[in-house]
């Protein structure tokens, strides 16, 4: 509804509440305003507005409540649009593009603290949504605190020059790996990923030197039994990262409502996963046994399988440091080394089972299902190259049956060969196993 009357205090007073929003134009005094409303809402509130026809469409700019803004300067306002409007320039963009001038000051004034404050912020929603996982966040905030809150945190946004953003890699680069250095350089750029200006845009990624420790089966061998001095609970844990393949966040914070003991199958949520959709892993004998065993000792309602009551998330964490359960079972084993990134990892558990799995002719795609890869072109590059060991040397006998080659030397002669084309360790461990023959 719409109506005319002269704007006078009293009159705009004694406008009742409506039950359903009205406006009322500005009209029937010398002084009024053409183009000059007020809205009145349910709920009391009377609102000034300007409305005037610009380059065909309608422009309605809001210029304050009654009675705070009184009718004299709404008209006032009204007019002042009336004049900038004749003179091409439209209110609400001007209004706008003031406001996105002072979101630039803001934001230049921002220090890189706040920055990832608001990104972790931003990040948990995701999580929430079910975009990003709880583990993610926690690793971000382990490398914030780590390796750049000191460094850059106390710094304005805009204080970061492109040579300082390089010194600041090189910087960490000094102290820390390829990987770290990388992962800040991910976090940083996923920070400033709205601002106008990114000095981290066009840094690259380092080249990275993949991991590719795994354990020989007498190194397998020593680690169990190193296992045998620990609580059950460590030791059925290492047996758990062993047999499944698994990442240790998944096997850590693995829940008894996540085990299908009919099937033999353990389903880990989306919400644990990389990938961002459930993985089915199956269980084999030993490991359904160890399931079934902690399923009789645990308490009842017990939700983990690996329960820790000091830890905060309530199961089994990993330290690095001494006196953590796998320092303690990696010392005992021998597996532990003054040389850095000698020493065996937890995930190096990983990278053996599914070593181990290609090198006896298993298939790269059954291995990338088991380590739950979201493509199998990941798996093929950690894990082709032993794939390739096997087709060579199925080659080897072929060519050499081909060229007859085969008839022309020992079995010793072969055997001493590829005794030759062992690695040092491989060779300790063979001298080992056939000790028992030796005279």
């Amino acid at each position: 509804m719409s109506v005319d009357i002269p704007f006078t205090k009293r009159s705009l007073e004694q406008l009742e509440n409506p039950l359903k929003r009205y406006r009322i134009h500005d009209s029937g005094q010398k002084s009024s305003v053409k183009g000059l409303i007020l809205d009145i809402l349910p709920s009391g509130k009377k609102i000034f507005r300007f409305r005037r026809k610009h380059l065909g469409r309608d422009v309605t700019v809001s210029l304050g409540n009654f009675p705070t803004i009184t009718i004299e300067n709404a008209r006032k306002l009204a007019l002042k649009h009336a004049s900038d409007l004749s003179q091409g320039q439209n209110p609400n963009e001007v209004k706008r593009e003031k406001k996105q001038q002072a979101d630039r000051e803001r934001a230049l004034s921002m220090s890189v603290q706040q920055l990832f404050d608001a990104f972790e912020v931003e990040f948990e929603l995701k999580i929430k949504s079910g975009q990003r996982r709880i583990k993610s966040l926690q690793d971000i905030r382990s490398l914030w605190r780590s390796h750049l809150q000191k460094l850059v945190g106390h710094l304005a946004i805009d204080n970061i020059s492109v040579q300082e953003a390089n010194n600041l890699l090189k910087l960490i680069l000094t102290k820390n790996s390829v990987a770290v250095r990388n992962k800040s350089l991910s976090l940083i750029k996923s920070m400033y990923a709205d601002q106008d200006i990114n000095p981290f845009i066009k840094i690259k990624k380092l080249a990275d030197t993949k991991r590719e420790r795994i354990l020989s089966q007498l190194e397998v061998k020593e680690l169990l039994d190193a296992l045998k001095f620990e609580e059950p609970i460590y030791s059925d844990v290492v047996m758990a990262l062993l047999l499944t393949g698994q990442r240790k966040s998944c096997v850590f914070s693995m829940e008894w409502k996540e085990i299908d003991h009919q099937r033999g199958i353990w389903l880990i949520p989306t919400s644990k996963m990389k990938i961002k959709k459930p993985h089915a892993v199956p269980l084999t004998i030993e490991m359904m046994d160890i399931l079934k065993r902690r399923s009789i000792e645990a308490k009842q309602g017990e939700k983990y399988v690996f329960p820790a009551n000091r830890s905060q998330s309530g199961h089994i964490t990993e330290k690095s440091g001494k006196g953590s359960f796998w320092w303690r079972i990696t010392e005992r084993a021998g597996l532990r080394s003054e040389t850095k990134g000698e020493s065996v990892t937890i995930h190096d558990l990983r990278r053996t089972i599914a070593s181990w799995s290609v090198m006896r002719g298993g298939n790269i795609q059954i291995t990338s299902k088991l380590l739950g890869h979201s493509d199998i072109s990941i798996t093929a590059s950690t894990y082709a190259h032993l794939d390739v060991e096997q087709v060579r040397a199925e080659l080897g006998i072929t060519t050499a049956q081909l060229l007859g080659t085969d008839m022309q030397e020992s079995k010793v002669d072969r055997l001493v060969k590829e005794v030759e084309q062992l690695s040092e360790e491989e060779r300790r461990e063979l001298l080992t196993r056939l000790n028992p023959y030796t005279v």
